[in-house]
């Protein structure tokens, strides 16, 4: 306690010596100083003196033309006066005329110059150093008694700033010791007179457990229970009580049962009177009371407990205050957690169909002023975000005297009753196959539409769809297959509808759909964006590929629609006249005659398409790969790319007629002319032949043929394989995975090399390239473009880059556009690249034509 009591003087003590310490060392050092700077200066005028009169002397000695005689002046001189370290005199021309100086000169030395004339030879250099040594001396012993007298002082501080607080502290201990001791008496006078008059029976024992007192209400106490023995009216452990009083307890509870009467026993130490004070109180009211509340609410709970439903009980304060076992296991909740919590902290439950909480029904129920039942159905959301459904029911909690005291809340599970209902109406309007509508629900909001089109204007769209040579499936592979084939097309179908839009099947191989609320235009490119995915997607089944194609009819629903009837052949119509249009197509029906159109400006691409390649109007243009760290753009490949020609010989762009080649299946058609034509120019090249990349359509893609079709060009042309590079689109090769997989191996087996092309625009997983047998990645233009300027698309290229080069892969990157794009994929480590920055695509033949044979650099990579 003591050694406590100092810390907080000692800190004083160190603080104060420290302050004061500080101050006396800053004084000394300033005196210090001071007397060094006096010593420099009394030096230097001591030196200053003697240069002037041996200056004097040697003038004089000079002019007499004795100059043995200056050395054994300066000899003298320097003997008398020991702090000079050297003198010396040299003439005009260097010459020493008399020196004096030690073998190793002091560091610390004043120098004094001066000039002596003599005769006709000009002047001499007279020059005297002035050893420091001596100042620098005298002020280091002075800095050492300095410190010497230093510590001493702060010693003799700390002594007496010790002992002075020191003695300050005993005093304020030594005056709160007497106030305390004051108090105590007090208290102790006041102790003493309590137990003699306080009502209720108090007996007193001493620290070996005899009785030393007990007060007159404890004496009537023991008379009204017919006691004489005070022990009789003590609880039976007393004597282990007085033991575990000694043994530092403070106070201990006990109760005693004597005869009927309850008595309740409070031991306590009194530390002044070092006795044990027990304390005696009658509490066998409120014994018998909880007693009978106790049994009233066994009674309550076994009831509520063997109730299935959940019962919670809340106060005014909508405060949990109890929940059964059932209420437990349905709320996931534990009746010790939630007690005294508010109901809606623990329970959530919510309606769709309006503002509604849990909160809001039992403020009700507090509100009602005779006993009401509520009733509620509700959706009951778990801790770990399951939902059920529930029925709630509430009423009023009434005490005696018809005060609302809480509500009791009823919780009963109707989820799977909910689930059944649901299920069975789902049953009646769904297709167990696909699991969208059926013809009798479609029928059914098909008339609604149809209402809302007349009465309010509204404009929607209904299309029928048919599957082209769906037969062929079911003939082929079976109905299972077929069955398969259509819940796939069902999936497919569903991305290209909105939630609010209508799909169902209402046939074996027809499918109908509502557009609400669409117009015409965007509804055809939605349905058209759906029949171009569902012709490239390719069914496998066991060792069969097919490609299905969608005939759409599309019929607007507008206030001139007689009826649902009416609208459904219409659109049956219009889908059949689509098929009779070669299939695969949409077929728009209107009474003037638009459809017609339609259909003849859909299908005025096939004929142009075919009338060019008959007529040769196709041409091959190409675009360099280049090494993008060659200053001369050492040329790696060719990448080919296919234009067409119109009647007027002006160049199509093939984004025009690209698209409707692949609708209407020609596609494959131009694949076949591109490759025949490569392999054609190629072998008739008079120089070196320049490695190609050709681009391969989904529907070569997933064709069985274009191995042996390419053997057979590869002998009739006699050109290398490993010139051929075919490039196939990430999208295509993961939709038509398996049989991209097995086409590639097959290419490659014969020689030829792939390049997975737009590598990112699919955003699909790395995982594709670990599947596809591969020789490049052409990175996405749409990430390399703005890589020196967009942190991100660097990113993501580098990332493509680093898992290729990890899979030995070559990478190459697309629209390289400017330098800047350049310089950023060189400090990645990507050496190949082609784009608008390097070259524009112009025609094949110049780059194989001979006179342009010597200005193109071929590389083989």
């Amino acid at each position: 306690m003591n050694r406590k009591r100092h810390i907080p003087i000692l800190t004083w003590v160190v603080l104060a010596t420290l302050i004061f310490t500080l101050i006396l060392t800053t004084a000394m050092g300033l005196v210090i100083r001071h007397e060094h700077l006096g010593h420099l200066e009394f030096t230097k005028d001591v030196a200053d003196g003697q240069m002037a009169a041996i200056g004097l002397i040697t003038k004089i000695e000079l002019q007499k033309g004795s100059y043995d005689t200056l050395n054994t002046l300066f000899e003298q001189w320097a003997g008398e006066n020991s702090e000079i370290d050297e003198i010396t005199l040299i003439s005009q021309n260097g010459f020493v005329i008399a020196s004096y100086g030690p073998i190793k000169p002091s560091d610390r030395r004043y120098i004094v110059r001066k000039e002596i004339p003599y005769s006709y030879r000009g002047r001499a250099a007279l020059m005297l150093a002035q050893s420091l040594e001596s100042a620098y001396m005298r002020t280091q012993h002075l800095g050492l008694e300095m410190i010497v007298a230093i510590v001493v002082l702060s010693s003799g501080f700390f002594l007496l700033t010790h002992l002075f607080l020191s003695r300050k502290h005993e005093a304020r201990l030594l005056s709160l010791a007497i106030i305390e001791l004051r108090e105590s008496e007090s208290h102790n006078l006041r102790l003493a007179a309590y137990p003699q008059e306080n009502p209720n029976p108090i007996t007193a024992f001493d620290m070996d457990g005899k009785l030393t007192f007990k007060n007159p209400a404890c004496s009537i106490l023991m008379r009204r229970l017919n006691q004489t023995d005070i022990s009789e009216i003590l609880p039976d452990d007393h004597k282990n009580i007085i033991n575990r009083i000694q043994g530092g307890e403070n106070q201990i509870f006990a109760e005693k049962l004597a005869g009927s009467v309850y008595l309740l026993a409070h031991y306590q130490m009194i530390d002044v009177a070092n006795e044990i004070y027990v304390y005696i109180q009658d509490i066998t009211a409120q014994r018998r009371a909880e007693k009978e509340l106790r049994k009233e609410r066994n009674q309550a709970r076994t009831t509520l407990g063997s109730i299935g439903d959940g019962v919670i009980s809340v106060d005014r304060d909508l405060a949990i205050s109890y929940l059964n076992t059932s209420a437990e296991k349905l709320c996931r909740l534990d009746s010790h957690e939630v007690i005294g919590k508010g109901i809606a902290e623990v329970l959530v439950l919510i309606d769709e169909d309006e503002g509604w909480s849990i909160d809001a029904l039992i403020l009700t129920c507090l509100g009602n002023t005779v006993e009401e039942v509520v009733n509620k159905q509700a959706t009951l959301v778990l801790p770990d975000g399951e939902h059920l459904n529930v029925d709630v029911t509430a009423t009023n909690i009434n005490s005696q005297d018809d005060d609302i005291r809480g509500v009791v809340i009823v919780l009963r599970d109707v989820t799977r009753e909910k689930r059944l209902q649901g299920e069975l109406q789902r049953q009646a309007r769904h297709d167990s196959l696909t699991d969208l509508m059926n013809r009798n629900a479609f029928e059914t909001h098909l008339e609604n539409a149809l209402e809302s089109a007349r009465t309010r204007d509204h404009e929607h769209i209904l299309c029928f769809m048919d599957l082209d040579q769906f037969k062929v499936v079911n003939d082929t592979c079976g109905h299972v297959a077929g069955d398969e084939l259509l819940r796939q097309l069902a999936i497919v179908m569903r991305k290209h509808f909105r939630g609010s839009d209508v799909l169902a099947r209402i046939g074996g191989d027809e499918f109908s759909a509502i557009l609400i609320d669409c117009p015409l235009d965007r509804a055809i490119e939605r349905i058209d964006s759906l029949r171009g995915e569902v012709q490239e997607h390719i069914f496998n089944w066991e060792n069969h590929s097919f490609r299905i194609t969608l005939s759409i009819g599309v019929v607007p629903i507008d206030q001139y629609s007689v009826s649902t009837a009416r609208l459904m052949s219409t659109a049956d119509a219009a889908c059949y006249t689509a098929k009779d249009s070669g299939r695969n197509c949409i077929n728009v029906y209107e009474k003037d005659g638009a459809s017609t159109k339609l259909r003849l400006g859909e299908m005025q691409w096939v004929s142009r398409i075919n009338s060019a390649l008959e007529d040769d109007r196709m041409t091959l243009y190409a675009q360099p790969i280049v090494e993008l760290n060659r200053s001369d753009a050492g040329i790696v490949a060719l990448e080919i790319l296919v234009r067409m020609r119109g009647i007027d010989n002006k160049l199509i762009p093939p984004g025009a007629f690209l698209p409707a080649a692949e609708r209407y299946d020609l596609i494959e058609r131009i694949d076949h002319w591109v490759i025949e034509k490569v392999m054609r120019e190629l072998s008739e090249c008079e120089g070196p032949a320049p490695d190609c990349f050709i681009n391969l359509s989904g529907a070569t893609l997933s064709r069985n043929h274009i191995a042996p079709y390419l053997k057979r060009l590869f002998e009739k042309y006699s050109v290398n394989p490993a010139q051929l590079t075919f490039e196939v689109t990430e999208t295509v090769a993961i939709q038509n995975l398996s049989s991209a997989i097995q086409m590639i191996h097959e290419l490659r087996c014969i020689g030829c090399r792939f390049a997975l092309d737009d590598f990112g625009s699919g955003l699909s997983s790395f995982g594709y390239l670990k599947n596809l047998p591969l020789d490049f990645v052409k990175i996405d233009g749409m990430f390399v473009k703005n890589m020196h300027v967009d942190p991100l698309d660097r990113s993501m290229v580098e990332a493509i880059h680093t898992v290729a080069s990890t899979m030995k892969l070559t990478t190459i990157a697309e629209f390289v556009e400017n330098d800047e794009v350049k310089e950023e994929l060189l400090k990645i480590g990507i050496d190949l690249g082609q784009g608008y920055g390097i070259a524009h695509p112009k025609p094949f033949a110049e780059y194989i034509a001979g006179e342009n044979g010597s200005n193109v650099i071929w590389l083989r990579t």
